[in-house]
């Protein structure tokens, strides 16, 4: 496991499903870690559950004025932070664009994108007065292929992608790499509500997947 003792990491999205797993993980290897999400009760859990090194942020990352609030603050006190997972994610139901509403269609946009670009404006002058970090943008296999009513949440991934490009681009001479993951099909909480169940979305999402 690498070692990250003593390093401030951000996790977007992180109460819950992969980004639970992100911050487990970076807590393992010795980080600190800030975690955001809008779920408190989630957030609570998670702070009792490992305890020292973790810090707690309830905002929503596609408000800029609840990040200036909450999230500032503690990156002010708590920084230098050198990691930043933009991880957050909002999924529409499953509906063909032209029965999607424009709220539903923004709130997407809003969180998957918007977010990552608030949250990662807020880190990134941090990040170059202390000598570079790593932003991790999570984006999705869904990023590079489609699948039916699912066209914001495509869009979004898409648009990620080209996202972290052009950041890492921008801050390659403040030594700050910018990388990206797509994941596949993951067995999360929001996965088992898409499909009813673990073993639905087992037998729909694995025979689509080379290795079942």
């Amino acid at each position: 496991m690498v070692d990250l003792a003593n390093k401030i990491s951000i996790v977007t999205g992180g109460a819950r499903g992969i980004g639970k797993a992100i911050v487990r993980r970076l807590h393992a290897a010795g980080a600190f870690v800030i975690v955001v999400d809008t779920a408190l009760e989630l957030l609570n859990d998670l702070k009792a559950e490992l305890g020292h090194r973790v810090f707690t942020c309830v905002a929503d990352v596609s408000n800029e004025m609840e990040l200036k609030t909450a999230l500032a603050p503690v990156i002010t006190s708590r920084g230098p932070v050198t990691i930043l997972v933009n991880n957050a994610a909002a999924v529409t139901r499953r509906a063909k664009l032209i029965d999607l509403t424009l709220e539903e269609w923004q709130r997407t946009i809003n969180v998957n994108l918007t977010g990552a670009f608030l949250v990662s404006k807020l880190v990134i002058p941090q990040m170059c007065s202390n000598g570079g970090g790593v932003i991790l943008n999570i984006a999705s296999q869904l990023g590079h292929v489609a699948v039916e009513g699912a066209a914001a949440y495509c869009t979004t991934k898409g648009a990620i992608l080209q996202f972290t490009r052009s950041l890492a681009l921008d801050h390659a001479e403040d030594n700050i790499r910018v990388v990206a993951l797509s994941p596949g099909a993951i067995q999360t909480p929001r996965l088992t509500d898409i499909f009813g169940s673990p073993v639905a979305a087992e037998k729909t999402l694995g025979p689509l997947h080379p290795v079942g």
